[in-house]
């Protein structure tokens, strides 16, 4: 993983309509694409999230901000207003993750890996430079 962030750099990022703000103070970890059913459903693509510890994570304005639980593993935050899907957090974790397409500016970060590639869809290609697997690239 390039952990290409100094530890010292904060980045700023929210949704569309500006009803969520948010810094990340440390460390940005590369982004994974993840195109299993689920995250196609609920971003009507695929998904692409950036994980960063939970306490480096500071809501700067939460207004509408709005948090659906998944499942009895994970949530996912995005803002009531526009609709830009922000967050991601397994439950009892340390780690939040967010989507790097909500940063305000140039991220320094690539994409590390594809995950869920056997699930995704059938109207286009699977990126061969990108590291692709199966299932979760951890597994």
């Amino acid at each position: 993983m390039n952990a290409s962030i100094p530890s010292g750099k904060v980045h700023s990022g929210g949704c569309h309509c500006g009803e969520v703000r948010y810094e990340v103070h440390g460390r940005l970890h590369d982004t994974k694409i993840c195109h299993c059913k689920l995250c196609r459903k609920l971003h009507g693509h695929v998904s692409s999230y950036a994980r960063v510890e939970k306490d480096a994570l500071h809501l700067i304005r939460e207004e509408g901000l709005r948090w659906y639980r998944l499942s009895d593993q994970s949530d996912r935050g995005f803002c009531k207003e526009c609709g830009s899907p922000l967050f991601w957090r397994p439950v009892r974790s340390q780690e939040v993750a967010i989507t790097p397409g909500t940063l305000d500016g140039a991220s320094g970060i690539s994409t590390s890996a594809q995950m869920f590639c056997k699930d995704k869809g059938d109207y286009y290609p699977i990126d061969p430079a990108i590291p692709a697997y199966d299932g979760d690239d951890e597994a």
